[in-house]
C-alpha cells in the first residue's frame, strides 16, 4: 500500500474528522499521546487537543489551519503510530524508516444502532469518548473514556448539572470568568466545572474552591495539579468568618453547603455583585429549630417530619425573596443531586440590578409572627 504523508491525510480528513490519536513518540521528551476531537464552540467548529505528559493531561483548542500547522511541525514523522477516524472510515498509520506512514484499515465506520429509550437518544454535553479525567476518577468513564454501565445514572446527573450551567451562558461572548465554589468537599464537580469552561467554552478560567477540611483541600489541590488545571485552586476557609477572595467574582456555586453556610455564601455573592449564582442548599436546620406556633402555618407544625420539610422549603423561599430584592432573577429548579439525598432543589439566580424591599418585608413579618430566625434575612437587614 502506498506510503502517506500524515499531515496530508489529516488535512483530507479534517471536514469529517471524528477522532485522531498520535502515540509512541520518537522523542522521550514529547507528549506521550496526543488526541484530537472536533468541538462546536460558539457556532464554529474547532479542535480540542489533549496532551498526555506523564500523569498530567493538558488541553488546547485550535482552529483547523492551526491544527494542520501543528501537525506538520510536531506530529508528522515524530510519532510511530497514528489513528484517524472520520464519519465514514477509520485508518491506522505506522511510521516507516523513510519518514512516511504506511496506511492500514480504511474500513467503514459502522453507524450506531438506534437508541434505546429517551436517555440514550439525548445528546449530552459531556459526551462518551470525550477525554474528561474527572469522570475517569469518579468511575463514570473507563480509562478509554467509555461510560461504565453501572454508573450511567451518575453520568446523567452530572450532565444535568452542566446543562443548567450551560443554559445560563447561552449566547454569551464572555471570554474570562472567576468562580468561587463554597463547601466544595471531595466532589469532582468543581473539576468538571473547570473542564466545561476552559475546554468546552474556551474561556480563561479561575476557580477557587473553599472547604472547612484541610485534608480535603490538600487532596483537591493535588488532583488539580495532576490534571494540569492551572486556574483551579482550593483554600481552607470558613465562609462565615474568614477573609475570602476580594476581587471581581462572576459566579458563585454552593452545592450542599450545610445549613447557614449557604446563607453566608449567598450574602457574599450579593455583596460582590456576582452575575450568576447556583446553589443547592442542604441541612436547613435554622428555622426548624426556632419556629413556634403563631397562626395559619400551625397546621404544618403538628408533626415533626412535616415541620422539618416545611421549614426547609420556607428557608429556601426566603432566600429567593432576598435575592430578588437584591437585584436577581431567581429560578427554583428540580435538581438531581449526586449523593442520593432528597435535597434536589437548586436556586439559580442571575443578576438584573432591579432591586426592591417587598420580599424582605414579607419575610420579616413572617419571622416575627412565628419567632424564627433566618441568617440571610438577618445579614441583608441593612439593605
Amino acid at each position: 500500500m502506498k506510503e502517506k504523508n500524515l499531515t496530508t491525510e489529516l488535512s483530507a480528513a479534517l471536514d469529517t474528522l471524528s477522532r485522531a490519536v498520535f502515540s509512541q513518540p520518537l522523542d522521550q521528551s514529547a507528549d506521550a499521546k496526543i488526541s484530537v476531537r472536533p468541538l462546536l464552540h460558539r457556532g464554529t467548529r474547532i479542535f480540542q487537543l489533549e496532551r498526555q505528559r506523564g500523569a498530567q493531561v493538558f488541553h488546547q483548542n485550535l482552529e483547523g489551519e492551526a491544527l494542520l500547522r501543528m501537525a506538520a511541525d510536531e506530529l508528522d514523522g515524530r510519532y510511530r503510530q497514528a489513528l484517524i477516524v472520520t464519519e465514514e472510515a477509520s485508518a491506522q498509520y505506522s511510521l516507516r524508516q523513510n519518514g512516511l506512514y504506511k496506511k492500514s484499515g480504511g474500513a467503514a465506520v459502522p453507524r450506531p444502532a438506534a437508541a434505546q429509550g429517551h436517555d440514550r437518544e439525548k445528546q449530552y454535553l459531556l459526551r462518551e469518548g470525550e477525554a474528561i479525567p474527572a469522570l475517569v476518577d469518579l468511575g463514570v468513564f473507563t480509562q478509554d473514556f467509555r461510560i461504565v454501565k453501572a454508573r450511567y445514572d451518575k453520568y446523567r446527573q452530572i450532565n444535568r448539572f452542566v446543562e443548567l450551567i450551560d443554559q445560563a451562558f447561552t449566547g454569551s461572548e464572555q471570554k474570562q470568568i472567576t468562580i468561587l465554589d463554597f463547601g466544595c468537599g471531595k466532589s469532582y464537580l468543581t473539576f468538571i466545572l473547570y473542564y466545561y469552561f476552559s475546554v468546552r467554552r474556551g474561556m480563561d478560567v479561575k476557580i477557587i474552591g473553599y472547604d472547612l477540611k484541610a485534608d480535603v483541600v490538600e487532596r483537591c489541590n493535588a488532583i488539580a495539579g495532576k490534571y494540569g488545571y492551572a486556574g483551579l485552586r482550593f483554600v481552607h476557609a470558613d465562609v462565615s468568618k474568614d477573609v475570602l477572595y476580594d476581587e471581581k467574582v462572576d459566579m458563585v456555586v454552593t452545592l450542599h453547603a450545610c445549613d447557614t453556610a449557604t446563607d453566608y455564601a449567598l450574602h457574599y455573592a450579593i455583596a460582590k455583585g456576582a452575575q450568576h449564582i447556583f446553589s443547592v442548599p442542604c441541612c436547613q436546620h435554622e428555622i426548624n429549630g426556632s419556629i413556634r406556633w403563631g397562626g395559619e402555618l400551625d397546621i404544618f407544625l403538628r408533626h415533626g417530619i412535616i415541620q422539618e420539610r416545611m421549614a426547609a422549603l420556607l428557608t429556601d423561599s426566603i432566600r429567593a425573596l432576598v435575592l430578588e430584592d437584591r437585584g436577581y432573577a431567581v429560578d427554583m429548579i428540580e435538581f438531581t443531586d449526586f449523593d442520593s439525598t432528597p435535597k434536589n432543589l437548586m436556586i439559580r439566580a442571575r443578576r438584573t440590578g432591579r432591586c426592591g424591599t417587598a420580599g424582605r418585608e414579607q419575610a420579616r413579618a413572617l419571622a416575627e409572627r412565628y419567632g424564627f430566625t433566618q441568617t440571610l434575612l438577618e445579614l441583608e437587614k441593612e439593605f
